[in-house]
């Protein structure tokens, strides 16, 4: 979905049922000294589910403020994700910044938008631990899928061979 068809309601309505999900947008994770922001509610709460700390930026989330209680406020968050029945999923695909970040936990390992979608059923879920570039994203985006759907390599070889890819063309222009 594009632009403002690409809500957070519309995210919930229609991702369940799909065998794969790509989301190209701006995901988040509030730590460290952003969590300290957070007011005292909020930060007692986030302590208690820390699923309430990472998220996606969806269409909206820019008019956050003036939604209402229980309104579509364009910030999906993994608490959210982790709702949703994506049984289904083969494959989430998170195209945005520190989706791979969450609180870690001794004995849980890292809570965050990964533990999200695998707590609603996703099979695999690819992300980034770092902020990624636009350009060199959708390239190893357009390799890593025509890898796996085109030449019907598994997700591992796909992965790895997406970003050899990506890293030679970086070589060769002495980046």
């Amino acid at each position: 979905l594009p632009g403002p068809e690409a809500s957070e309601t519309a995210f919930k309505r229609l991702a369940p049922g799909r065998k794969m999900l790509h989301l190209a947008t701006h995901g988040f994770f509030l730590g460290g000294a952003c969590a300290s922001g957070l007011g005292p509610l909020t930060h007692a709460l986030a302590a208690e589910n820390p699923l309430l700390l990472s998220g996606l930026a969806l269409a909206g989330a820019n008019r956050r403020a003036t939604a209402g209680s229980g309104e579509d406020d364009g910030i999906l968050t993994a608490e959210e994700i982790a709702a949703l029945d994506l049984s289904s999923v083969q494959w989430a695909v998170l195209s945005a910044c520190d989706t791979g970040s969450g609180d870690v936990r001794a004995g849980e390992g890292v809570l965050g938008l990964q533990r999200a979608f695998r707590m609603a059923g996703a099979r695999t879920v690819v992300m980034s631990l770092w902020p990624v570039d636009d350009k060199a994203t959708r390239r190893f985006m357009q390799t890593l899928y025509r890898l796996r759907m085109q030449d019907g390599w598994d997700v591992a070889a796909a992965m790895r061979g997406a970003m050899r890819a990506v890293l030679a063309e970086r070589r060769r222009k002495g980046l």
